[in-house]
């Protein structure tokens, strides 16, 4: 077996990431098992699963690969390769083989049910002992392949368990399968006992459908967190040699070509070129986008008119739809303290739910009732804890894949809950409320200097900066500086000629604040030793912004405004969008500090920001959202990310979560409700065994679907 494997670095330490597929994890309890003897290797720093795609991920230092795998086939599973290829292929093959069993069982159930029903319309009365007779030999006939061949998945898990000391929940579904048959086989062959060949197979038909629908639930996931191999291509076109060459053997720095029509291999920089670009895989929206010399574009973005040469600026793993499906993928892995609860719950719920059968039957024994053990056989038939185990992880995976294609990278699927939560949204200005397409307005020049040289030093300063206000200055780089540093929250600085320049706030660029000359827009300072020129930048506020800030406060949310700029460019976006909270010329700290305030007090806040000097704010807030980053270190520090600069789309990220948390807790109380009611009836002989199966499975089922329902719900847009 070649599970995928994936190394990162974390700590300064070289840390394995196992990932693999174990499709025959059947329970929360069989996930718990896999967690628990994995966490007892030496070298294994972390475990994570995930019950409704069947996934297991490690995280080791210092132990291999195998040492691992052995440890799950020692507990009696199969892991098998998450490489995309395979994995489809065994997924296909388990669909096909789920679809014959399913269908087996399909046509028995309703063979056998023609059968009872005749015998149930009979009433008191009663038909020819005869006919019923052969009713029953019939009914055996269509069953023998439902509970030997359709039942038989069920069987292989609860074997496993049994071998390995643990009772997973298979363990009484088999139990009830197999002693309901028995029952109805001694029935067949004596003169007046009862069969339930129909409770049989209704039981392992529904039983089977709860399984296809987590089966296809499955498929969806490992095609959403697939990006990389469903968009990008897998080699690319020299510019120097015009031949194709594998993605993963360039280094960067290589220039390659994209002509109409073909996928970006590279996420790079255009070098040659002007064409318009769909990145419907990162944002969701169709509508093109015209990228120019100098603008980056990302792998797996579609070239629709337009041929250009591309240089490649990160390695295939930093690329940004691989970093999308490892944040895809470490946020379905995320459990909520309920879903922690039910699997340790289930751990022992099944013996549970074995003695309580046991009780139940020898009650009813000793009391004299012929059917004590149709009764035990309900109470083992109605109690299964399965919907209880699907209530949260289904309703989980469905809600991030829906809002990964809304354009919304979830990191951690914590992040649903704690949005769900929020009252109160704390905004970045630039490039959050406005659109970060800072224009040059004014230079105002202090010494002996023409605005031409004023602009190429800072334009030679801002190369190492990926502030948005950088690319004002795009196109005076002729200067070469040496020791340049960026400074979050404040500015550039380096050395030109053997001079040392400053360039930002007028506090970081001299040490102090002075008076900056009149005028709207953001106002910085050149100096050296001394103020040398005044520079102005201009921001218009962000399409969507004023749509986003009216929905907040008609759903009765509260909203601020956190900048670094001036009080008189501050005011000047507070005017325009009506916000009525908002505070100037704060540094980073300042603004982690001005959210700890607000949250010690009743606010529950949600973080919005798109720059460095947003990550230590991100780092407090209750939840965080980077809205079109570019700095990578914001994607770590925010919980979520929004790949489009459509600031209106967390009006339908605010929304939905509030729906995913009311799917959860209907999952939740109906799964402790049906318990809850059922199984005190089945305890005092008041259902009959296919009313059970019914019950049981439709729980399951109910669980399920009500949590895929989540994928069809339309989210808000502005």
């Amino acid at each position: 077996m070649a599970s995928a494997v994936l190394t990162a670095e974390r700590d300064s330490d070289n840390v394995l990431q196992i990932a693999m597929q174990v499709p025959d994890i059947s329970c929360a309890a069989c996930t718990l098992r896999i967690e628990k003897s994995l966490e007892k290797l030496s070298g294994v720093e972390r475990v994570r699963t995930n019950l409704a795609s069947k996934t297991v991920y490690v995280d080791v230092c210092g132990i291999s690969e195998e040492t691992v795998l052995s440890n799950i086939r020692q507990l009696g599973f199969s892991p098998a390769s998450f490489e995309r290829d395979a994995e489809l292929d065994a997924l296909a093959g388990e669909t096909n083989s789920m679809l014959a069993r399913l269908g087996v069982a399909g046509i028995g159930m309703m063979q056998v049910m023609m059968y009872a029903i005749a015998v149930y319309l009979a009433g008191d009365s009663g038909i020819e002992p005869a006919y019923e007779k052969l009713m029953q030999w019939a009914s055996l006939a269509m069953t023998t392949p439902v509970v030997f061949y359709s039942a038989a998945v069920f069987y292989r898990n609860a074997w496993r368990d049994i071998k390995a000391g643990q009772a997973g929940m298979d363990v009484p579904v088999s139990i009830a399968i197999l002693a309901g048959f028995c029952v109805s086989l001694v029935g067949v062959g004596s003169e007046f006992g009862e069969v339930y060949f129909d409770s049989v197979c209704m039981f392992t038909f529904l039983l089977l459908i709860g399984r296809f629908i987590e089966l296809n639930v499955r498929r969806k996931y490992f095609n959403d967190i697939n990006l990389s191999n469903t968009f990008v291509p897998t080699s690319a076109r020299l510019e120097v040699t015009n031949e194709l060459v594998n993605v993963g053997k360039l280094m960067i720095g290589a220039r390659v070509i994209v002509r109409a029509g073909e996928v970006m291999p590279v996420d790079g920089v255009i070098r040659q070129g002007r064409a318009d670009v769909s990145e419907m895989a990162f944002t969701g929206e169709s509508m093109p986008l015209t990228r120019e010399t100098g603008q980056r574009v990302l792998a797996g973005s579609e070239c629709l008119v337009g041929d250009v040469v591309v240089e490649m600026l990160v390695e295939p793993k930093f690329f940004v739809i691989n970093k999308m499906a490892e944040l895809f993928r470490e946020s379905t892995l995320y459990k909520p303290l309920f879903a922690k609860l039910a699997d340790r719950i289930a751990k022992y719920f099944v013996a549970i739910i074995l003695l309580l059968a046991s009780l139940a039957g020898i009650y009813w024994y000793l009391a004299g009732a012929q059917d004590w053990f149709v009764i035990a056989l309900t109470v083992l038939v109605v109690s299964c804890p399965c919907a209880l185990s699907l209530a949260t992880p289904v309703a989980y995976t469905v809600a991030i894949t829906a809002l990964r294609r809304f354009g919304v990278v979830v990191r951690t699927g914590e992040f649903i809950e704690k949005v769900a939560q929020i009252n109160h949204l704390t905004f970045d200005k630039t490039g959050t409320l406005t659109q970060a397409k800072l224009t040059l307005e004014q230079v105002v020049v202090l010494e002996s200097m023409t605005r031409a040289q004023v602009l190429e030093i800072c334009g030679a300063l801002e190369k190492v900066s990926r502030h948005p206000l950088a690319m004002a200055f795009k196109d005076f780089d002729t200067l070469t500086v040496d020791k340049a540093k960026s400074e979050v929250g404040l500015g550039v600085s380096g050395l030109i000629h053997d001079v040392r320049y400053r360039f930002g706030s007028a506090s970081f660029a001299i040490g102090e604040n002075i008076k900056e000359p009149e005028g709207e827009g953001i106002w910085l300072l050149l100096a050296s030793d001394k103020p040398l020129a005044w520079v102005n930048l201009r921001d218009e506020v962000r399409l969507g912004s004023s749509a986003l800030l009216q929905w907040l406060r008609s759903h009765g949310y509260g909203y601020s405004m956190l900048t670094g700029d001036s009080a008189s460019e501050a005011q000047r976006v507070a005017e325009l969008l009506s916000i009525d909270s908002f505070e100037s010329r704060m540094t980073p700290l300042q603004k982690m500090s001005s959210i700890q305030q607000a949250q010690a007090t009743s606010d529950v806040v949600m973080m919005v920001g798109d720059g460095v000097n947003d990550a230590a704010a991100m780092g407090v807030a209750t939840a965080s959202i980077a809205i079109s980053p570019v700095d990578t270190i914001v994607q770590e520090a925010a919980e979520a990310t929004l790949m489009k600069a459509d600031i209106s789309k967390l009006a339908g990220l605010l929304d939905y979560s509030k729906k995913v948390t009311r799917v959860i807790r209907q999952n939740i109380f109906w799964a402790v409700a049906y318990n809850l009611l059922l199984i005190p009836l089945a305890v005092a002989g008041l259902l009959e065994p296919w009313q059970a199966a019914l019950g049981m499975s439709f729980s399951s089922l109910f669980v399920v679907l009500n949590a895929t329902r989540l994928r069809a719900v339309a989210l808000v847009n502005l």
